[in-house]
């Protein structure tokens, strides 16, 4: 984010600690989209989607009071999202009769030997981000752990944004498929590892 950026974000936040709602009316506009893009890729739901986008923007008007203390607001914005999807995330491991988990039911159940502890799963994704091509390797840490847009990826990296949208797909599948080859586990398990490891 330039610095234009950073100001004009400084000066909406003040406003809004202030109690103006046109202010977070504009805040919300200007990253509704971020946050719905970002919690649809993990929830594959764009109710679901919609509701975390509600959620996040609800806490942000509680907490106004504090805004104004917050140096880098897009990266914050990112962090809480990611908090209230793997929030939402651990509900569905926690209902059997999420689709998105019920496969998990259906296999022979494993010893508690025999899992691999969240370490190790943590251990596996690295491994697995390592053997992505660097372009798509790039583009995947700039966007998980940095909480880029593709458009800002784009900017850093010399390329269009629709190119940046397929490599961040393409590592996406690479990395599923490989986490149920070589450790087993299922897609919303997947999701929480991700969003929970921490950065390479």
């Amino acid at each position: 984010m330039d610095k234009n950026a950073l100001s004009d974000d400084r000066l909406l936040l003040q406003q809004i600690a202030e109690g103006h709602e046109k202010a977070f009316a504009v805040l919300v506009s200007r990253y509704w989209n971020n946050i719905y893009g970002q919690a649809l890729t993990y929830l594959k739901s764009s109710h679901q989607a919609q509701d975390i986008v509600q959620e996040v923007f609800i806490k942000i008007w509680e907490k106004r009071e504090t805004l104004p203390q917050i140096e880098r607001f897009d990266s914050f914005l990112f962090i809480t999202a990611r908090n209230h999807i793997i929030s939402e995330l651990r509900k569905k491991l926690a209902n059997p009769l999420d689709p998105d988990v019920v496969d998990v039911y259906k296999e022979e159940r494993v010893v508690p030997d025999q899992q691999l502890s969240f370490k190790q799963l943590q251990q596996h994704l690295k491994t697995a981000v390592e053997l992505l091509p660097q372009q798509q390797k790039t583009a995947f840490l700039l966007s998980r752990d940095e909480g880029l847009s593709y458009e800002a990826i784009a900017a850093q990296m010399n390329l269009s944004r629709e190119t940046v949208k397929k490599h961040i797909g393409r590592s996406l599948n690479f990395l599923r498929t490989y986490m149920r080859t070589h450790a087993e586990v299922n897609l919303t398990i997947f999701f929480i590892i991700l969003l929970n490891s921490v950065k390479f």
